[in-house]
């Protein structure tokens, strides 16, 4: 095989290595399902078209989700993307 072997499948390289921070009119916890909870970023960069105008309010787009998935997609995958403390 030209290259060799693949050490893992490209659909899981890929999702070993992909984030995602949804726009607000995603379905958040269809991504969530798709992704894993691990992969899922909040973003505000309002007013650029990922971001709300008040921040706060994606909270209610996770209402559904345990409070651990929240609280990773809100604030602990960042602080681990960027290699910070949690």
């Amino acid at each position: 095989m030209i290259g060799g072997t693949l050490p893992a499948r490209p659909s899981e390289a890929l999702a070993e290595h992909l984030w995602v921070c949804p726009f607000p009119e995603d379905d958040v916890l269809d991504l969530i399902g798709v992704l894993g909870a691990d992969h899922v970023l909040f973003g505000s960069d309002y007013p650029h078209p990922e971001g709300l105008r008040e921040p706060a309010d994606y909270v209610d787009r996770l209402a559904d989700c345990d409070p651990l998935i929240a609280r990773k997609v809100l604030r602990d995958n960042t602080a681990d993307l960027l290699g910070l403390v949690a």
